[in-house]
């Protein structure tokens, strides 16, 4: 190899490195975060670990969910992880609508876009109490 072909081929190995650090890092709205799957958990409503789920308005988070309690005293689980970019919503009982910090996307507690730039809704999961136990489930 003379030195022209050298130097050609460390140029286009450096444009090849550059092209995918570059769109290789870049998400998109389809899938971010994979929503987790095949949900089926319980919380004990009287463990303090879960105190906030005792008053309307409250959540936690739990295996990549966020659950929480409506200000209408609802339960709901969605995806914590915004589908714009993958950060941690939370739940704003103000708006009764979940927030992301990162970029000021909102979620209706069905998981619908209420505004984005997210155009994804979040994944939802059901939730189910009986007695004090709070199931959670795909």
């Amino acid at each position: 190899m003379n030195r022209r072909e050298f130097l050609s081929s460390l140029g286009l190995g450096a444009a090849a490195i550059t092209f995918i650090s570059f769109f290789g890092g870049c998400k998109t709205d389809s899938g971010v975060t994979d929503a987790p799957t095949n949900v089926d958990f319980t919380l004990d409503l009287n463990d303090s670990v879960n105190n906030a789920l005792k008053t309307n308005g409250g959540y936690i988070y739990k295996d990549g969910i966020v659950v929480a309690r409506t200000t209408s005293g609802a339960y709901v689980a969605l995806s914590m992880a915004c589908t714009h970019a993958g950060t941690t919503v939370y739940y704003d009982p103000a708006s009764n609508s979940l927030h992301c910090p990162s970029h000021g996307s909102d979620f209706a507690t069905n998981g619908a876009v209420i505004n984005g730039p997210a155009n994804s809704p979040l994944a939802t999961y059901h939730t189910t109490v009986t007695g004090s136990t709070l199931r959670v489930y795909s």
